[in-house]
């Protein structure tokens, strides 16, 4: 999935900012790798509340670009990636670790 300079541009600023706060906290982050909403708000300097955050990550699962586990920690998902490279003007991390490959069938 390509995602396009015009969809980046017409997302609200709240989920642009909070996509682009994931390398601003941690620029040494891989792929997957989530933070808690509390983490997320200290990112943000207090621009949102910390309900607006939650909300705004929820709405951002419920769309495909993060999942939310243990109820407060936001991971970003393949398109997630996508957006934060896209907004950032980064590139996609490397994996956390390399992908395992089970042996051959036979």
């Amino acid at each position: 999935m390509t995602v396009s300079s015009s969809y980046v541009n017409a997302l609200p600023v709240i989920y642009r900012d909070i996509l682009a706060a994931f390398p601003k906290f941690d620029s040494t982050r891989k792929v997957g790798y989530g933070l808690s909403f509390q983490s997320l708000y200290s990112a943000l300097e207090g621009r949102y509340s910390l309900g607006q955050i939650r909300m705004a990550c929820n709405n951002m699962a419920k769309g495909g670009a993060v999942t939310i586990k243990n109820s407060i920690f936001a991971h970003p998902t393949p398109l997630g990636e996508k957006l934060i490279a896209a907004i950032t003007g980064e590139s996609v991390p490397p994996p956390a670790v390399p992908p395992f490959h089970p042996p051959p069938h036979g």
